[in-house]
């Protein structure tokens, strides 16, 4: 088991001298998020690296790299080890406990928001200014840009669709409207039926999702062995089920908030386009 922030008293002096400058190769970073590792990979600084959290999988060079903990269990003697020059924090992920903490043993911290779909080129941004990447950035931040105003484009004002996402079925869990997946679905032409709740993933019930006679569910691909859906099979009435549009979305990268979330959203749209299909048919059959 980690240590929860295990001080390491004699290594505190030594564990940030000055700040780097954002022109040196040779820079340390840690990240306290999957997606900031990933993002580092995104502007070519895989080689920055020194250091990442639990869960940190893509792209596969990531998996070489040491482990420091996650959100809430940090490993401070591993840290303390690997010598950062920046640490890496996600505003909406970490602790703002933890990131006081690191910040009190005189580790540089730079917080990271990336929890909405225009958060993504701005953290990449960011990011590539802090470790001497800005052009790399720029270009990754451009090319994301454009395929999502592109996927708007073709998908946003098509007929509307109600759509539940299921995160995980027992507790029941679901996305906002704050969330990134409710925005790429709302790009995709679907409407959240739990748009208006305002926190990031809240926890409903199995009557207010009847309620809101969804006429898509989907869920991630890290659900599908588990048949996520049995629930709802037994609620036949329910239009997703009438329609037949349960769907598993395969994407890779949907559980991150990176440029990945494109094909993620290029998913989503493909199946509410089926779906909107479906609807017409039936309608034609009544």
């Amino acid at each position: 088991m980690l240590l929860i922030f295990l001080i390491i008293a004699c290594d505190v002096d030594q564990k940030i001298k000055e700040k780097p400058s954002a022109e040196s190769s040779s820079i340390r970073i840690v990240t306290l998020s999957p997606h900031l590792g990933e993002m580092m990979y995104e502007l070519e600084a895989g080689d920055m690296l020194v250091g990442v959290s639990a869960y940190s999988k893509y792209p596969e060079a990531i998996l070489t790299k040491p482990l420091i903990g996650d959100a809430f269990m940090l490993d401070l003697e591993q840290i303390s080890l690997l010598r950062p020059d920046i640490i890496f924090a996600w505003e909406d992920g970490t602790p703002p406990r933890i990131i006081d903490e690191l910040r009190d043993l005189n580790y540089r911290v730079e917080v990271i928001r990336s929890s909405r779909l225009q958060d993504i080129p701005l953290a990449l941004e960011l990011i590539g200014s802090l470790i001497g990447k800005q052009a790399q950035a720029s270009l990754v931040a451009n090319n994301y840009l454009k395929e999502l105003i592109e996927l708007k484009e073709v998908y946003e004002n098509k007929d509307s669709i109600r759509v539940f996402f299921q995160i995980d079925e027992r507790p029941l869990f679901t996305v906002g409207g704050s969330h990134y997946i409710s925005e790429l679905i709302h790009a995709c032409g679907g409407v959240n039926i739990f748009n208006d709740l305002s926190q990031l993933a809240p926890s409903v019930s199995i009557e207010s999702v009847i309620i809101g006679d969804p006429e898509v569910i989907l869920t991630s691909a890290s659900l599908k062995e588990k048949n996520k859906f049995e629930t709802w099979l037994r609620w036949p009435d329910i239009s997703a089920n009438q329609l037949q549009n349960l769907y598993v979305i395969e994407a890779d990268g949907l559980e991150r908030p990176t440029t990945n979330l494109i094909k993620a959203a290029l998913e989503i749209c493909q199946h509410l386009e089926e779906s909107r299909r479906k609807r017409i048919r039936l309608n034609a059959l009544d």
